[in-house]
């Protein structure tokens, strides 16, 4: 399995935002990709690691707002 860094369930993993996993999902705002649920603060980042999200589960990847 490759490396993935430390992504907390309170964490947008795109921007690092912190959310609240059950807004996001009573908004249709969550991901599930290898078994794992990610919450996104909004639409822009839930369409940025649905179409790449090896690019934010890597642990060189540092969020920015």
């Amino acid at each position: 399995m490759t490396e993935r860094r430390t992504i907390a369930p309170t964490e947008d993993p795109v921007c690092g935002m912190t959310v609240d996993p059950e807004e996001t999902r009573a908004k249709g705002l969550t991901l599930t990709h290898e078994g794992t649920e990610y919450a996104f603060c909004g639409k822009g980042c839930w369409l940025e690691f649905r179409d790449d999200p090896g690019q934010y589960l890597d642990p060189s990847y540092q969020p920015s707002m």
